[in-house]
């Protein structure tokens, strides 16, 4: 500003200085402002597009602020530039300005920034001392050497100062810093510089040469000035498109980010944030509702309609929780089929469970797809801040553990209870013991007897997993086993069942059938197959012996892959059941598809024979199914003579269930086979006897 004022009293033209002045820090700011975008190493294209910009628009700046102030000079003589010169320093402007913001780019934070900025204040000077060469006048120059070192000193200093603010900036805003620093450096080096120079006029007929030239005035300082503005202006106008493009990308990105893209309802991080406020925020005697949805009844949707058909419902369920939200309520999709409803400012308990209930209503009503009725199940989880948590994290854990118990329990909505917290406590402490029961060898397999209806004689014998906890003694299965399955544990056991039951099969008096249950974890292992055979080679099991019995559940999820295990298992000689047969939703398309060896009808459809119509009906129509397919069949959970009898009746062959013995350790097993092969034994031999004896007597 000081050297401003002196140029303005010393002679030049106050308007065209100023306007010099308002163009250098417009310029600036727009190098300054492109700059920015550059990020710190030049990766890629994009960056080095930027500087070339950045480049531009400094140097032109540069150039403009030096030329338009040169021609407000007024040294009292005669005036003209030299074009060649003149243009040289516009050149010299964009590469020196342009080659330095490259330095700083590419130096990452170091050195090499000031270096940088260096260039750009020699860049600053060249233009000056240059377009000071260019210039032609009746007159003698004497340069003050004190200024024009000073000069020097501003440009390459405050250059320096310019790029270390765009190297290293300490906050979001030292750009506007580095901007202010820029207009500093042109303007110091080009005033300072001019305060330096006095001009004293030529005496006698040299001052009457005419000058060769571009004559100043200011007709041509204000066709550079409106050139050039509209050059920066343009610059300006696509900084701005180009930055509005940006933000437009970045809202659309962050839309995307916090937006389901099936459902178009947000997702789980924009329920985080929302519920993160809303418990910052709660007021006394307030309450926040978070329902947990999970869908039941989806998968076989998508299986059967395919991922158009599970989509379409999805879709329209979200559609229809949408439509009934009131303002202070919000539902978002967590993934898969489970969504997450939030409720603030909830009255009390009853109206959250009421916002709850509203929800399943919504979602149990069967959805119109393309002339078919796609309908599911919903069970909903249910806790409220703040009696059930005041962070996130608690209670998004709460409410998941509520809907759990929904699901297991098999209601619609359950609230939160502490107990539940207990429970979980207790399956995580299951599951630890329970893997180091499998690393500790406490878990044993039992077998239970498959008998033949008609003669009551035994044919097989199915292995169980049992385990003997060294304090609690025998665990359920039906507590270990849906732990196991959760944690994945599933795989480990029924490896480990394959192989027991497989050393203790080949180990039989009598060469009987053992079938092992193979759970959908299993199933789905790329090397389930190659586990099998292995089983087998190590026991020494006969192929032919060996029954894997498998649910349609495990089937359906990769039909194709599931289809080429149980090629490669029947080729070997291994033997396939269905089990739980009734239980599944497509019984009948899957005993086509796939090659099975028997049919185990189960046990909900048995124990209600001889007081259950439906029962006795779906267990009379699978048996003449199998007999149709030349499949046998195998009815499970036997206990009483009447069941038994039914079933010789409508010619079942086979039958399992505690009438013929509750499961057995391997010892009474071995036990229970020596038993009939001895017995058999000694009918045969009887046999022969009396046919010996009937011989002899003809």
């Amino acid at each position: 500003m000081i050297e401003v004022l002196t140029c303005l009293r010393d002679g030049h033209d106050a308007t065209l200085v100023i306007a010099a002045a308002l163009i250098c820090g417009f310029g600036a700011l727009i190098s300054a402002r492109m700059f920015r975008k550059v990020s710190l190493g030049l990766n890629g294209a994009r960056d080095s597009w930027y500087v070339l910009q950045a480049g531009l628009m400094g140097g032109v700046t540069v150039w403009t602020t030096h030329f338009v102030a040169m021609i407000g000079f007024d040294p009292g003589v005669p005036v003209a530039y030299e074009p060649v010169l003149t243009m040289l320093s516009l050149i010299l402007a964009i590469v020196g300005v342009g080659g330095g913001l490259w330095m700083v780019g590419r130096s990452g934070g170091g050195w090499m920034a000031e270096t940088g900025g260096v260039v750009m204040g020699l860049a600053v000077l060249a233009v000056h001392y240059v377009g000071m060469a260019a210039l032609e006048l009746s007159g003698a120059l004497t340069w003050n050497p004190w200024l024009v070192a000073l000069s020097i000193v501003l440009a390459l200093g405050l250059g320096a100062l310019t790029a270390n603010r765009f190297a290293r900036p300490l906050t979001r805003l030292c750009w506007c810093g580095g901007a202010a620093t820029f207009a500093l450096t042109i303007a110091s080096g080009h005033f300072t510089a001019m305060s330096a120079l006095t001009v004293a006029p030529l005496g006698g007929p040299e001052a009457g040469t005419p000058l060769d030239g571009l004559a100043p005035d200011r007709t041509l300082a204000m066709l550079v000035l409106l050139v050039m503005g509209l050059f920066l202006l343009a610059g300006f106008v696509s900084f701005l498109a180009d930055e509005s493009a940006r933000r437009e990308a970045a809202t659309r990105l962050r839309r995307q980010s916090l937006q389901d893209a099936l459902t178009g309802l947000p997702n789980r991080a924009m329920l985080r944030s929302r519920l993160e406020a809303l418990l910052s925020s709660v007021r006394r005697g307030e309450m926040i509702a978070v329902v947990s949805v999970d869908l039941h009844r989806f998968k076989p949707v998508n299986d059967v309609h395919g991922h158009d058909g599970g989509d379409a419902l999805l879709r329209a369920l979200a559609d229809r929780m949408s439509a009934l939200l009131g303002p202070d309520e919000m539902v978002c999709r967590s993934g898969g089929d489970e969504f997450i409803a939030l409720k603030a400012r909830s009255a009390d308990e009853d109206d959250a469970v009421a916002f709850a209930r509203r929800l399943h209503a919504a979602l149990v009503r069967p959805v119109d797809w393309q002339g078919r009725r796609l309908s599911v199940g919903a069970n909903l989880g249910l806790a409220v801040a703040p009696d059930h948590g005041l962070d996130v994290e608690t209670l998004l854990g709460r409410v998941d553990l509520a809907m759990y118990r929904a699901k297991a329990a098999e209601e619609s909505v359950v609230i939160y209870d502490p107990a539940m917290d207990e429970a979980s406590r207790a399956r995580s402490q299951m599951a630890m013991d329970l893997r180091a029961a499998l690393e500790k060898g406490e878990l044993e397999v039992h077998f239970q007897a498959q008998n033949e209806i008609a003669t009551r004689d035994l044919v097989g014998f199915e292995a169980l997993a049992r385990w003997r906890h060294p304090e609690r003694g025998m665990v359920p299965p039906s507590e270990f086993i849906p732990v196991a399955e959760t944690t994945g544990l599933i795989r480990e056991i029924g490896v480990w069942v394959l192989h027991a039951a497989c050393k203790e099969a080949a180990a039989w008096a009598e060469p009987l059938r053992v079938a092992v249950n193979v759970a959908p974890q299993q199933l789905a292992q790329p090397d389930f197959a190659e586990t099998v055979l292995d089983a087998l080679m190590t026991s020494g099991l006969e192929p032919s012996r060996l029954e894997l019995e498998v649910t349609e559940a495990s089937l359906i999820s990769d039909k194709r892959r599931a289809e080429a295990v149980m090629a490669a298992l029947k080729d070997a000689g291994v033997r396939i059941a269905m089990d739980d047969y009734g239980t599944g939703y497509a019984s009948l398309s899957t005993l086509q598809t796939f090659p099975f060896d028997k049919i185990k009808i189960d046990q909900s459809f048995i124990r209600p024979l001889g007081q259950d119509r439906q029962a006795a009906a779906i267990v009379r129509s699978t048996l003449i199914l199998g007999e149709a397919l030349g499949i046998p069949v195998l009815a499970e959970g036997v206990e009483t003579e009447a069941q038994l009898a039914f079933l010789d009746r409508a010619r079942c062959k086979e039958a399992q269930g505690y009438f013929f013995g509750k499961p057995m350790d391997a010892a009474e097993t071995a036990a229970r086979v020596g038993e009939q092969w001895a017995r058999k034994r000694a009918e045969f031999a009887r046999g022969m006897s009396a046919a010996t004896a009937y011989g002899m007597g003809r």
